[in-house]
């Protein structure tokens, strides 16, 4: 063999050698690289967990990354470098090779050994080319530690695994905790994730002066929170616990810091830097006195309020800032925030004085001169809080609804209202057929001011020549006593006094029964349209009076809202006269012609009121709105009436009586459609209402946690002021008054929408809470405590009147189910009654089918609204009133399980299929399903009224009621006897009773208190005054009911 394929020979054994020698130290490395792995990821771990219980403090992060990089190192030298920087010889590997190829039978040791024998070259070419063609046989060695490399591959690979889903997966200290130790280039108090922040750190403050120190928590947790304090570097640490604030941090006011002063916060382990307060002598206020000058419509005495700081008042209240300093100076600056300097007036017992009017929200602080006249702070900065004068409520006590009355009654109307801070005037706004309105005053304040006042009057309808149809629309207003910022009438709801004819006065208390405030259920068929009309004229009202708590958006909705209802009544109107038109009616009978020659004037009201509120012109369609409505009140009794003669006549009038059924037939069938679509609307309204007030009680309940909560802060302050330290907490207390107010509004917003009096009464008593927050934010010590937990109980107040108004819903939808079902009940029999007088051919028996279909349709419409309306109150009642809402919900199953919506449909087609006989039975059916449907939920209604009514509370609130009366009574007599024999002369009325309108303008004037009843004698100017009548007689009695109350 040649030299050179010689040495390539030799040169491919060592290649194979030398793959070997790299897969040995692949073995080698893998293996240390698993040892290391697990070893120094064992430490790790540990390590990043520990420094959680050491809670990161530099030491431990300092001693733990030498343990964990010392581990490092040492396993890396151990099982690795040691390994690799041994040499190992060719004989060597080709001995490893050997025994892992056992195959090879030392030919590769003999090869790499050949070249340094004695050999012959042919012996020694021989060797070489065995051992080249047993290495091919085995790849190279390739398949040395082949299933060894495989598994320590695998090994590392699960380890590194493990590894990334303990850091992905675990705690977040434990990344934190391994970012510390990682990364040893970073300062070992850097890498700390738990940190306590100090304001103000260190400081220099005026001796004796009191300083605020707050504590923010980084990273981390706790409630327990402490401020260690020392005087002396050889004193022990003293103790006092922080209070939180709403934003989640900690104050504590260290009062009266005389002496330098050392300090740290401590939280859960984790201490803060240590920080020192310096004093100097410098001035500062050692006490603010607050001395409240009310403004005067508010009828308050002026009230001092020692120790104060932060100012609560109404706008327009004059406070005198009395300032007490710590040592002698000769004079200072009272700052107020975004407002002028004023320098303070020095008094002669030492003691300096400022004023200030307040008008808006701000802060002020002192400032004193030093000896050398620099002036420097001498106070913390205050606080001023404006409480919010609220506007006055008013509502008819008498009737509270809409009534009906003949030409010649006199109708008495009672009004109470009430103010927080006194009544300005109280009075009666009335329009009589759609005409200019007329106001008659009630009540002028004068005097002390009073917060409730009870006043009525009465209207004589014989002094206007009304007619049965005829209505007078009235309203009250109320003014408080606000003179500072300007007060704005508040209205209460609009009501309608309808004329019915004097012969009806039997329907009086049932007409009066029927109706609800504001309008409700229970009118009949041919009444309907002009309770639809009234409704829309409510609407109306009601935005031009809540105009300001709508943004443009809103309001221009509703006006669209209203305009399109008032469209949708116009176009029915209109349908109800041409189908009268086509029918013939209006030429069988001069009554027919009478009711359509009225209804072509209630569409041109319509018609202009509809454009007005397309304008948004509100006001100017409230007119149109009640010309529309006298039109269709006067063709409805004029309908009525004529009913009423031809039922009266001998055999029921023949054709006439014929013809009144017809019209009948109409009125019903136009105006149930229009009915159920207001219905529709209404529910939803009110579920929308209740899913707001829902709302609104969950926040309440928030808020009366919150409350609680600092009221408990309020009470500790108290505790620790006399120890030398308190918390601050104004800042919290006033955000929950803010909220407070806001919950206030939305439930004032949703009582008016609602014309709800106990509500709005409810918003009241809210806002009361809200001011009572206020006052405890700007108070110290015991007298903020106590203002904390008025608030709080107030609070709680409000929120179980709201959780009772709730656990009524399903009393008053079980009502209202009853009352759908007795309309259903009522429909029935009508179809009863047209089935069995169904003609029996012609086209009047098509008419009258197609008429019985109609009315088919709407049941069925109605009956299935009325299971879907019981579903939704029995879930929503199944909370508060679980028997109730299993009643509601055993009568939507009686609709599904009797099949009366398919019986409805199934009787549209059996009527003219059938005869008679059948469809009468089938009607009976379904007749017998509506009054268990009652049953059922009349059942439902008395388990939803468990909650007995108090006696003790409604007498009380009578009482109440009672005295709130005489206190206008007792105000009228002053008044009385102020104004001399002339004034009397006036409020008795003269002997002559005027005539026309003019006497209920007069009347009120004098009209004290409830006036006298319909067909009492009025007393003559010169009677003798009763005893009841002489003011000191109600002064005592009005004394000893107060006492017995309150």
């Amino acid at each position: 063999m040649r030299d050179s394929d010689r040495r390539m020979a030799q040169g491919r054994i060592l290649t194979v050698v030398r793959n070997v020698r790299r897969r040995w130290r692949t073995r080698i490395f893998l293996r240390g690289l698993t040892w290391i792995a697990a070893i120094t990821g064992a430490v790790l771990f540990v390590s990043a967990l520990s420094l959680e219980q050491m809670r990161f403090s530099a030491p431990s992060v300092i001693w733990l990354r030498i343990l964990t990089w010392g581990t490092l190192v040492a396993t890396t030298y151990w099982f690795i470098l040691r390994h690799l920087f041994r040499r190992l010889s060719h004989e060597q590997v080709g001995l490893y090779l050997e025994e892992h190829e056992p195959s090879l039978e030392h030919s590769v040791v003999t090869a790499l050994e050949a070249p340094n024998e004695a050999f012959s070259p042919a012996l020694g070419d021989h060797l070489v080319q065995n051992a080249l063609t047993r290495a091919r046989k085995i790849k190279g060695g390739r398949r040395v530690e082949q299933g060894a490399l495989y598994r320590l591959t695998g090994v590392v690979a699960s380890i590194a695994l493990l590894g990334l889903s303990l850091v992905l997966l675990g705690p977040s200290h434990l990344k934190l905790g391994l970012a510390a130790l990682l990364l040893p280039t970073r300062a070992a108090a850097a890498v700390n994730p738990y940190e306590v922040n100090i304001q103000p750190g260190d400081t220099t403050i005026a001796r004796g002066s009191d300083q605020l120190v707050t504590a923010r928590l980084a990273g981390f947790e706790s409630s327990d929170v402490s401020i260690f304090t020392r005087k002396e570097p050889d004193q022990t640490f003293q103790r006092i616990s922080m209070l939180s604030t709403e934003s989640g941090d900690f104050e504590a006011l260290l009062l009266g810091v005389d002496d330098p002063t050392e300090y740290f916060v401590e939280a859960a382990g984790i201490r803060s830097e240590t920080f020192s307060i310096d004093v100097a002598d410098l001035p500062y206020v050692d006490q603010l006195d607050l001395t409240y000058y009310f403004p005067r419509y508010t009828g308050l005495e002026p009230r001092t309020r020692e120790d104060g700081g932060d100012i609560a008042a109404l706008p327009g209240t004059l406070v005198e800032v009395r300032i007490h300093p710590t040592m002698v100076t000769s004079g200072g600056q009272f700052l107020l925030d975004g407002g002028p300097t004023q320098d303070l007036s020095l008094e002669e017992d030492g003691t300096f004085l400022a004023r200030l009017t307040v008008r808006e929200e701000g802060f002020y602080s002192i400032q004193l001169a030093r000896e050398n006249g620099d002036l420097v702070p001498a106070s913390p900065e205050y606080r001023i809080d404006l409480l919010t004068d609220q506007e006055p409520s008013v509502h008819f006590s008498k009737p509270g609804r809409d009534v009906s009355a003949s030409p010649i009654e006199e109708v008495y109307l009672e009004v109470s209202a009430n103010d927080d801070y006194g009544i300005g005037d109280v009075r009666i706004v009335y329009s009589v057929n759609g005409e200019k309105e007329d106001t008659v005053p009630l009540f002028q304040g004068s005097g002390a001011p009073l917060p409730e006042v009870s006043t009525g009057h009465t209207l004589f309808l014989e002094e206007w020549e009304l007619e049965p149809g005829d209505l007078i629309a009235y309203y009250a207003l109320v003014r408080d006593n606000r003179t500072i910022s300007g007060t704005r009438a508040i209205a209460s709801d609009m009501f309608f006094l309808n004329v019915r004819p004097l012969e009806r006065a039997y329907r009086q208390g049932e007409e009066s029964g029927g109706q609800q405030q504001g309008g409700g259920g229970g009118q009949t068929p041919e009444t309907a349209l002009s309770e639809l009309q009234r409704q829309i004229i409510s609407a109306t009202f009601n935005l031009i009076r809540q105009r300001e708590s709508y943004d443009p958006e809103e309001f221009s909705e509703n006006v669209v809202s209203v305009s399109l209802s008032q469209g949708r009544l116009k176009e029915q109107v209109g349908t109800l006269l041409e189908r009268m038109q086509n029918r013939g009616l209006t030429s069988t009978d001069p009554g027919f012609r009478d009711v359509s020659s009225i209804l072509p004037k209630a569409v041109e009201a319509m018609t202009n009121a509809q454009e007005d509120l397309d304008t948004e012109q509100l006001r100017e369609a409230i007119p149109d709105e009640q010309i529309a409505l006298r039109y269709v009140q006067q063709a409805e009794e004029t309908y009525e009436r004529y009913v009423t003669q031809q039922q009266q006549q001998p055999g029921g009038g023949g054709g006439s009586q014929a013809a009144a059924e017809d019209l009948a037939d109409l009125f019903e069938l136009e105006l149930d459609k229009l009915k159920n679509q207001y219905e529709t609307v209404q529910r939803g309204a009110q579920r929308q209402a209740d899913n707001q007030l829902d709302e609104l009680l969950e926040k309440l309940k928030e808020l009366s946690q919150r409350q609680e909560q600092q009221a408990e802060r309020q009470r500790r302050r108290a505790q620790a002021s006399p120890q030398g330290a308190s918390s601050g907490g104004g800042a919290a207390q006033r955000e929950l008054a803010e909220q407070t107010e806001e919950a206030a509004r939305e439930l004032l917003r949703l009582a008016r929408e609602n014309n709800d009096q106990q509500l709005e009464e409810t918003a009241q008593q809210l806002q009361q809470a809200a001011e009572a927050m206020r006052q405890s934010a700007s108070q110290a010590g015991s007298t903020s405590t106590t203002e904390a937990q008025t608030a709080l109980r107030r609070l709680e107040e409000t929120r179980r009147q709201l959780e009772e108004a709730r656990s009524d819903r399903a009393r008053r939808d079980a009502q209202t189910a009853i009352n759908q079902v007795a309309e259903l009940q009522e429909q029935q029999r009508d179809v009863q009654r047209q089935v069995r007088e169904l003609p029996t051919s012609g086209a009047e028996r098509s008419r009258a089918i197609e008429q019985l279909r109609e009315r088919k349709d709407q049941m069925t419409e109605a009956v299935s609204e009325l299971e879907r309306e019981l579903d939704r109150s029995a879930s929503s009642s199944s909370a508060d009133n679980p028997e109730a809402a299993r009643a509601l919900q055993d009568g939507a199953n009686h609709i599904r399980e009797s099949k009366l919506k398919e019986k409805l449909q199934y009787s549209r087609g059996t009527i003219e299929q059938w005869d008679p006989q059948s469809a009468v039975t089938l009607e009976l059916t379904i007749e017998a399903d509506l009054q268990a449907l009652r049953d059922e939920l009349e059942r439902a209604a008395g388990a939803a009224s468990q909650r007995e009514p108090n006696p003790l509370e409604e007498a009380l609130e009578e009482a109440r009621d009672l005295v709130r009366g005489m206190e206008a009574m007792e105000r009228r007599l002053n008044e009385q006897g102020q104004q001399g024999q002339q004034g009397q002369q006036g409020q008795q009325g003269p002997p002559a009773r005027p005539t026309g309108p003019a006497r209920a303008k007069q009347g009120q004037q004098g009209q004290q208190g409830p006036t006298r009843p319909a067909g009492s004698a009025r007393p003559a100017g010169s009677a003798r005054k009763p005893v009841w009548g002489n003011r000191w007689w109600w002064a005592g009695w009005m004394g000893r009911l107060r006492w017995a109350l309150f």
